[in-house]
């Protein structure tokens, strides 16, 4: 009798860990189409939708989150690139004038981000979307009072500050494990006055590049077993890539003005959310 009650808990226990891993695959691969749907239309990686569900939901440390983050984005973007490709919207030039100084800050953002703790990182977080959300929101509110037209710009007036900016939006992208295109999106439309649709455009085909070198960082440092991400990995690529598709997809059919509103409420809204959760967890409420 023994032996078979302990039987049928050995089964009940492997059934129950079976089911657990089916709900948070089915839960991760949904998130993961999301963010890459939403990230492809205003041309952020998603890392600001991420990085909260890994760290609060899944309970991860922060180097792991940013490095699965970046992965994702790393996906999403491949997929949103070929669209892109397709549709003609990326400028080359541009994509090789960011991204030589945006690897660097990749790099060493992510390096950096190994000697900050879990609780350190998710203070800081929300502080630094809130900030990013509120200056793409007033800069695409300001051109479009200006109504510039730059449907097909993409040539570049300030080479000097574009590298300083292209290394800064890089080492917060290892850093937080987020997108570049809430900084240098903001940078390029609303400074340089690059068409929205270019510039979000050439951002996902860069964030294809800078956030697998932030993902191999990350991978060196976070000390997890193969098998883990792996766990992690498979429903996140399925979600990313199909989403992707469905995001490249909407953004074509979108208006080029809307784009960076969308771009600044959504990662503003991000921002707040953040904060609230953060200060109902020092309250204990």
């Amino acid at each position: 009798m023994y032996n078979k009650k302990n039987s049928l808990d050995k089964w009940w226990g492997k059934y129950m860990q079976i089911l657990t891993l089916i709900i948070n695959s089915t839960v991760i691969l949904t998130i993961s189409m999301i963010v890459a749907i939403i990230g492809n239309v205003i041309g952020i990686g998603g890392g600001v939708m991420l990085i909260p569900f890994f760290i609060l939901f899944l309970h991860l440390n922060s180097i792991v989150a940013s490095g699965l983050s970046l992965f994702t984005i790393m996906l999403s973007t491949i997929g949103g690139t070929f669209a892109f490709i397709r549709q003609k919207t990326i400028s080359y030039k541009l994509f090789f004038i960011i991204t030589s100084l945006i690897i660097p800050g990749v790099i060493i953002g992510s390096i950096v981000n190994k000697f900050v703790s879990t609780q350190e990182f998710k203070e800081v977080l929300p502080i630094f979307v809130i900030f990013i959300g509120a200056f793409s929101l007033i800069t695409a509110k300001k051109q479009l009072l200006k109504k510039i037209d730059s449907s097909e710009n993409d040539s570049i007036k300030h080479k000097k500050i574009i590298r300083l900016v292209s290394f800064i939006s890089g080492f917060v992208s290892g850093f937080f494990g987020l997108g570049i295109g809430g900084i240098m999106g903001t940078y390029l439309v609303a400074v340089e006055e690059i068409s929205a649709r270019i510039a979000f455009s050439t951002i996902i085909m860069a964030m294809t590049i800078t956030s697998l070198f932030g993902f191999i960082v990350h991978f060196e440092c976070a000390g997890l077993d193969f098998i883990s991400w792996i766990l992690y990995l498979i429903p996140l690529s399925l979600g990313a890539i199909l989403g992707s598709q469905v995001g490249a997809y909407i953004s074509k059919k979108s208006n080029l003005k809307t784009l960076r509103l969308y771009q600044g409420y959504i990662i503003l809204s991000l921002g707040i959310s953040l904060l609230i959760v953060n200060i109902l967890n020092i309250l204990k409420i």
